[in-house]
């Protein structure tokens, strides 16, 4: 599922997989977020690879402005970000933190002289909620970043709880 490709400069594979474990283990709430930028394929194909990774390099930065320095964010994906941030445990103050994110990414941006308006779709799992372990959280925020692509594109998704 990650990519190792660091073309963000953030953390790879493993080092997200660790500090996941290490969030699970520590018992701590927080969320986790899989950003999805809607149809980015199509603008890479039709723009090119070069204009496509300066695309991602400032849907990053907007991302970035919107999160604490202890967030952690790193690209998993071909258009796919992943977000943790710890001591978030409420379903409503995540939700609004992965509003803010699309509302980043939906502002207009030019690069390369191209003007894009991208749209994003967001999944949303909390520990320990939606999942004790590393794998059923991540799997829990992908099943709900699926399901916020399939209800249009530019939604939010919050897991179905899984644990009680």
């Amino acid at each position: 599922m990650f990519d190792a490709d660091d073309l963000l400069d953030l953390h790879p594979r493993r080092k997200f997989e660790r500090m996941l474990v290490t969030h699970c283990a520590g018992g701590d709430p927080f969320a986790l977020m899989l950003v999805n930028l809607d149809h980015f394929k199509t603008v890479a194909a039709q723009h090119g690879a070069n204009v496509a990774d300066l695309l991602l390099f400032e849907v990053t930065a907007r991302l970035r402005q919107r999160l604490s320095p202890r967030n952690v964010i790193m690209r998993c994906g071909d258009s796919q970000f992943a977000v943790l941030v710890p001591c978030l445990e409420d379903i409503e103050n995540a939700t609004q933190l992965a509003s803010s994110l699309i509302e980043r990414v939906e502002a207009s941006m030019t690069v390369s002289g191209i003007r894009f308006r991208l749209t994003a779709s967001v999944g949303i799992s909390l520990f320990p909620r939606h999942g004790k372990d590393w794998k059923a959280l991540l799997l829990s925020a992908d099943t709900a970043a699926y399901d916020a692509r399939t209800q249009g594109r530019g939604r939010i998704s919050v897991s179905i709880p899984t644990v009680r």
